[in-house]
């Protein structure tokens, strides 16, 4: 072992990248990136070399004990400052406790799940994705068939929505489109429509829509035609008779933002045609119209195209 020229008098060992490596059981690729992350300071010695004493271990000790536990390292970072509080330690247990019995409960939901699943002999290939696609949703991370949040609801928000989806059970779509995943401003959407005043003019717009869809789909005779005429007929009811101002901002506000837009639209679009071509058609044709007319859509829900253009690259 060697010691800093810049240590003084202070004759404590002092250790290697290497031998902190041996000691410790942290590979040095690891200690090194806990340096980069200022979770580790070594003493740097006249020469360059970085030298690590007694505490600098500790730290490293520490820092393998709460990953062992789960915990990732930004969560660390402010768990252990430079001079590590307990308090500060204590804090990020607490809360590492509580994330830690939610992935529990949730991996004891799967596994029920899993176990239900496998109890039913010669289950179809879609009835066991169903009910694993739906065990372990909550309405607050779920909108059921129409697809997963990547940001949970609130509880108003879910049950709101929850109540308005409702009908969602009953189309012919399959289950495992729920795992669909949806971008976090899509939770924005419907946080903001759920207690937009004047929410239930939309709500009841799109609930006849829904049934002028489903029922065209499965009528004789359906057309492109008849198809073109819904779309058009549905961008053009909100310029002669416009949403609620609130409801509105929150859809001028939120849609736009939404960089997965296209895709997004394109997967609505896939899901539609589980329940047949002609759905499919319609909301392709409601995309074409509302570029046409300038607005943007989320599935069918429109906003103004305008604050297209302060999207953040």
């Amino acid at each position: 072992m060697a010691g800093p020229t810049s240590g003084g008098q202070d004759s404590s060992p002092r250790l290697k990248i290497g031998e902190a490596e041996t000691l410790t059981g942290v590979t040095a690729g690891r200690i090194r990136h806990y340096q980069k992350m200022g979770l580790v300071a070594p003493a740097q010695s006249q020469s360059g070399y970085r030298y690590f004493n007694a505490s600098d271990l500790v730290r490293i000790l520490q820092i393998d004990l709460l990953r062992s536990l789960g915990m990732g390292l930004e969560e660390i970072a402010k768990s252990l400052p430079q001079e590590s509080a307990p308090s500060s330690l204590r804090d990020a247990l607490e809360r590492h406790r509580r994330t830690l019995a939610t992935e529990r409960d949730r991996l004891n939901s799967l596994l029920v799940a899993v176990e239900r699943a496998l109890e039913t002999p010669g289950a179809s290939a879609e009835s066991v994705a169903a009910y694993l696609a739906s065990a372990h949703s909550t309405p607050r991370e779920s909108l059921g068939v129409f697809g997963r949040l990547t940001a949970p609801l609130s509880d108003l928000a879910a049950a709101s929505w929850e109540q308005l989806l409702g009908f969602g059970a009953d189309l012919p779509v399959p289950a495992i489109f729920g795992r669909m995943l949806l971008p976090p401003q899509v939770t924005e959407v419907l946080e903001r429509l759920a207690v937009a005043s004047g929410n239930e003019i939309l709500f009841e717009r799109v609930r006849s829509l829904a049934s002028e869809i489903l029922s065209l789909s499965s009528g004789p005779g359906a057309d492109r035609a008849a198809a073109r005429d819904v779309a058009s007929r549905w961008l053009a009811s909100f310029e002669s008779d416009p949403l609620p101002e609130a409801v509105e901002s929150a859809l001028n506000s939120t849609v736009p933002r939404i960089r997965e837009l296209a895709v997004l639209n394109q997967g609505f679009q896939l899901w539609a045609e589980s329940i047949s071509p002609m759905a499919a058609t319609i909301l392709r044709l409601i995309q074409d119209e509302a570029h046409r007319r300038g607005f943007l859509v989320l599935g069918v829900l429109p906003a103004r195209a305008l604050q297209q253009r302060t999207v953040p690259r």
